[in-house]
């Protein structure tokens, strides 16, 4: 049997092996065996690239003692570019004195003679070499070239498969422990909790943290972390005024940073260096296609992010925003159940229209987190509005003096809801002085209704500008539209209350009739 038709029964047993198994250390363990016996040789060894760092990582190797020393970690872009030049593989005839290589007495002491080494390819990228150990001085031809060539290349594909099938698994665990925390009864910030835990110790990241944008401060709040020291966490407020980070992160975009202490786009560039952070990768996370907040990860060497993992990572942050919205789905709901149910227990135990007004007013500041509310009704007239019922403002502040229908009550009358954000900067809000003295910042006005007329409005104050959702004006409309029904109810019983009287007094008077 000539060497050819060896290689070609070596190259196909290996061939078919790597087709039954995705195991990528018996692969490894495959590659550097056929080497050997497929060329005669002493040892054989491959190298790969630490996905990380971009430097050689002895994986596998058979034939060489333990204490045999390889040369330094070189980079493995630079060695197959190196190998690419020279032809497709560096032949060393003579191992322990070839001026191009280290350790020669190391080489001497091990017994090698010659070496072969040959790139390990993978979809036309370098991810690898791999070196072949002759006992004796030899020359290689080219068939044997073209052999162990073929054989790294083939490894090349079959290490690429099996990193891909770890890394589906990987990803499918992922996917999979988020969905079941997102389904369970542990609490958002617990899921968050074992989500950055997750994601630092599957892509080996120095931390992880996710943060949810506050819209009253516009600060970034932590909801949780992994990895990162307390003083790091603690350093200062993440704004999206003081970082580019942020603000583009707040606007959609995907943040890759590749080295912290050059990038002028860092809000806390000396705190992250000190704590040892080179690159960092932020995705936005979104919530009823609205940024609600960011997962940031964090490396503790500088590194690239491919595509695969953004993608992977976007993937899981979406994952996060639904179980967000998921948990103040089911928050709203029960607040906006206790809310009615204890409006309805009101207008159930009384009549008395100003005290229900007062409990909804009380209620709706809880609810709602805002400094105070306020509830007018329309004058006859049409153009004032007097209060029934208040809470949390001051007296001096509701003696301010008369309300008429400013811009935003009128709309208001209309049956719309108004938001003023800036109560100083908005020209249809009246007595602007007296709400700067009483702290009110933003408004939100919204109609009561009651037998299909617009009878006055209710008004939530707040402390700070806020940006009132669509869910907090469709709930404040909804307990208005509540308040104008409790109105009417009591309405409609004291009609009910001055017929019975009048029919009482005009059946008296006709007692004759009896």
């Amino acid at each position: 049997m000539d060497s050819q038709t060896d290689y070609f029964k070596t190259f196909c047993k290996i061939s078919k092996a790597f087709g039954t198994t995705l195991d990528k250390d018996r692969i490894l363990d495959m590659i550097v065996s056929g080497a050997i016996d497929g060329l005669g040789a002493k040892a054989a060894c491959l190298f790969l690239a630490d996905e990380d760092k971009g430097l050689s990582v002895p994986v596998a190797q058979k034939g060489l003692s333990k204490g045999y020393l390889h040369k330094e970690p070189m980079k493995i872009e630079k060695a197959v570019q190196d190998l690419m030049e020279a032809g497709g593989h560096l032949y060393f005839k003579d191992a322990a004195g070839d001026p191009r290589l280290d350790n020669h007495a190391a080489k001497k002491a091990e017994g090698i003679a010659s070496i072969l080494v040959v790139p390990v390819m993978a979809e036309s990228k370098g991810i690898g070499v791999l070196s072949l150990y002759a006992a004796e001085q030899r020359e290689f031809t080219e068939n044997e070239i073209a052999f162990l060539s073929a054989l790294a290349e083939q490894g090349g594909i079959a290490v690429h498969t099996a990193r891909l099938f770890e890394r589906i698994n990987q990803n499918a665990d992922l996917f999979f422990n988020l969905s079941a925390n997102i389904n369970s009864s542990k609490k958002i910030n617990e899921i968050f909790r074992i989500l950055t835990a997750e994601i630092a110790n599957a892509f080996g990241m120095k931390g992880v943290t996710v943060r949810l944008y506050n819209p009253e401060n516009r600060l970034m709040d932590l909801v949780a972390s992994h990895g990162l020291s307390d003083a790091f966490i603690n350093k200062g407020p993440v704004s999206a005024e003081k970082s580019r980070v942020v603000a583009d992160l707040l606007s959609g975009e995907t943040v890759i940073i590749e080295d912290v202490a050059t990038d002028p786009r860092i809000q806390y560039r000396k705190e992250s260096q000190a704590e040892g952070i080179v690159s960092a990768l932020g995705v936005p996370i979104h919530a009823r296609e609205k940024v609600i907040g960011e997962l940031r990860l964090y490396s503790g060497r500088k590194r690239r992010f491919p595509e695969s993992l953004v993608k992977l990572i976007t993937s899981l942050a979406h994952q996060g925003g639904i179980a967000i919205e998921n948990d103040r789905l089911i928050k709203r709901i029960r607040m906006n159940t206790e809310i009615f149910h204890d409006l309805a227990v009101a207008m159930d135990s009384t009549l008395d229209v100003k005290k229900i007004m007062h409990i909804l007013s009380a209620d709706m500041a809880d609810v709602f987190d805002v400094k105070g509310v306020s509830i007018r009704l329309m004058d006859e007239d049409r153009k004032t509005l007097q209060l029934v019922a208040s809470y949390g403002l001051s007296e001096r502040y509701l003696s301010k003096g008369t309300v008429y229908a400013e811009s935003a009550i009128t709309e208001a009358l209309k049956n719309r809801a108004v938001a003023v954000r800036d109560t100083l900067k908005d020209d249809g809000v009246a007595y602007r002085d007296e709400k700067k003295e009483e702290g009110i910042a933003s408004i939100l006005t919204v109609p009561i209704n009651a037998r299909d007329d617009i009878i006055g409005v209710m008004r939530l104050y707040s402390e700070t500008h806020r940006d009132f959702s669509e869910d907090e004006v469709m709930l404040a409309m909804a307990l208005a539209h509540q308040g104008g029904l409790a109105i009417q109810n009591a309405s409609m019983y004291l009609n009910l209350q001055q017929d019975k009287k009048d029919l009482e007094q005009e059946i008296w008077t006709h007692r004759s009739w009896f």
